[in-house]
């Protein structure tokens, strides 16, 4: 993925990390004509929105599964799908299936089917209940501001404070800093009547953040996860695996003279009077360039990348303060058939795409036990777990004949001593294909191989803080404004000419591409008061 033409040249940009917001900076400013430099540890791009081989033959997806919601801003520049990238619609987004005897909860890609798929499996009273309940979510949402690009956050406690009522306020703390069965509880009181919905949403709220689902602050996830940007808020699927959209970014890159180098480990972000001005590679290499920027989160760039270059204390504390927690066990399945599901919800078997994915999730009571369980270091009684069957929709994930699936189980104790978390693991990934097969009697006799990761993996492949893929777990206090490391700056760092751009940033995880596209933006704002900060580089070094 060289070019050639620019090898005997410096970048004005060095990017760290081919992950989809590190290569969405690149493109922005490759486009805008800097010279970019992509380095990637790894023999792939895309981080963990990436594809690749795990399973023999089989295109694997270890992290991000679906396209979720994108803005119309970031949509109309990346031009994915006039850039070889194919969406495959959903018509079921997602089956959640509660327990043994539990009604299925249908998400139809057609609202008013999900509606009327609601009133007749839970009656009028949970269809009202999740009429309010949306329309509940949409002020927070609003203020939350998640798909707003080129736009740096304020803090939490400044947005609730400007909130037009006193019960706009009200529902913005209960929304923010609440737990999410305080807010599930307003719409769906009746545990019996409302059972299947309040274990859905619980576990829609948690899968984001090391929480419980009575637990104060869990409501913010919740929020974070109902946030949708008009019709863009459905899901699809991409074909070929979700690393098809950082492969097209790497194209638009080459294409504007950019370059990106895999297998290219950053030991080191060199600094020089207290501005950043290149890096060093595990070789021993050294690469310069006007701007740094880093794709990893903040401790793995400021306690590792920069561990010879201390911050002030205040910053510090603030980069130690950010919670890194993997709380999950994630699977991977090579199977010579698609399974069934079960008597108890054989009329699925009969709707188009339910099989799919969706989740199986467990009864309130008993998800906040299993978060207490992990609290202590035990595995839990009970496993949640977030399926998926891609090759549903797209059979060029398998060969000819096969099928893949993908789980996720939480809540893993991923705080146990380390000697124990291997055993710990697998013992998990028993309880995640036994939840499996509660509701796909066959599904275990269809496997034929299968991959299993917890959070330690994640660190390992992806270099993310405690294996967190949030890059730091959506809690109120880390939040918006308060994700930054500058007040006033979604980028900025405290060192001269180095920035962030990747889930550590506003508006956080999630394959939306914003942060990446914001830095590029803000990095830009910053070299047109600095135009000659590459050259100055290269000046003072040959002198």
């Amino acid at each position: 993925m060289s070019n050639p033409a620019r090898q005997d040249k410096s970048p004005d940009a060095i990017i760290i990390g081919a992950g989809h917001n590190g290569l969405a900076t690149a493109t922005v400013l490759a486009r805008n004509g800097q010279r970019v430099l992509v380095l990637e540890k790894n023999h792939y791009v895309g981080g963990m929105g990436g594809t690749r081989e795990i399973l023999k033959g089989c295109r694997n997806e270890v992290g991000a599964s679906c396209l979720f919601p994108l803005s119309k801003e970031i949509r109309d520049y990346f031009d994915f799908e006039n850039n070889g990238v194919e969406l495959i619609p959903l018509p079921v987004m997602a089956v959640n299936l509660t327990g043994a005897t539990g009604r299925p909860l249908i998400f139809y890609k057609n609202p008013f089917k999900l509606a009327l798929g609601i009133l007749r499996e839970f009656g009028f009273g949970s269809m009202l209940g999740f009429v309010r309940f949306m329309k509940f979510c949409q002020y927070p949402a609003h203020v939350l501001d998640r798909f707003t690009a080129r736009k740096a956050p304020r803090n939490l406690d400044e947005l609730i404070a400007d909130a037009p009522t006193p019960e706009k306020r009200q529902q913005l703390e209960l929304a923010f800093r609440g737990s999410a069965m305080d807010i599930i509880d307003k719409f769906f009181p009746d545990r019996i009547a409302h059972r299947e919905l309040r274990a859905s949403l619980a576990f829609a709220a948690v899968q984001a953040t090391f929480k419980g689902p009575y637990t104060a602050g869990s409501g913010m996830c919740l929020i974070y996860t109902m946030a949708q940007e008009g019709s863009g808020g459905l899901m699809q699927r991409v074909r070929g695996g979700m690393g098809k959209l950082s492969e097209s970014l790497v194209q638009q890159i080459e294409q504007h003279g950019g370059e990106v180098r895999l297998k290219q480990r950053v030991k080191k972000i060199l600094v020089e009077n207290g501005r950043a001005v290149g890096v060093e590679l595990k070789n021993g290499e050294q690469l310069f360039a006007g701007t740094v920027i880093s794709n990893l989160d903040k401790p793995a760039t400021f306690n590792h990348l920069l561990a010879e270059h201390p911050l002030q204390q205040a910053v510090q504390e603030k980069v130690d303060g950010f919670e890194h927690r993997g709380a999950f066990v994630h699977m991977l399945f090579k199977l010579k058939g698609l399974p069934d599901y079960g008597e108890h919800l054989k009329k699925l078997n009969k709707i188009a795409c339910a099989k799919f994915g969706g989740a199986m999730v467990i009864d309130v009571d008993d998800l906040q036990a299993s978060y207490e369980a992990c609290k202590k270091g035990e595995l839990p009684d009970k496993v949640p777990v977030a399926f998926q069957f891609p090759t549903v929709m797209d059979s060029s994930l398998a060969p000819e004949g096969y099928h893949i699936a993908s789980a996720y189980g939480f809540y893993f104790p991923c705080d146990a001593d380390k000697s124990q978390r291997g055993k710990l693991r697998d013992r998990m990934g028993e309880m995640i294909i036994n939840h499996i097969s509660l509701h796909m009697p066959n599904f275990r006799e269809l496997i034929v191989d299968k991959a299993i990761f917890s959070s330690d993996h994640f660190a390992t492949m992806e270099g993310a803080t405690n294996g967190d893929w949030t890059h730091g777990l959506l809690h109120p206090e880390q939040m918006v404004g308060d994700r930054c490391l500058l007040e006033g700056a979604g980028h900025t760092t405290p060192i001269q000419n180095l920035f962030l751009c990747g889930a550590s940033c506003h508006p956080g995880p999630g394959v939306t591409f914003l942060p990446g596209y914001n830095c590029a933006h803000e990095v830009m704002a910053h070299a047109g008061q600095n135009k000659d900060i590459s050259s100055t580089v290269a000046t003072e070094r040959a002198a």
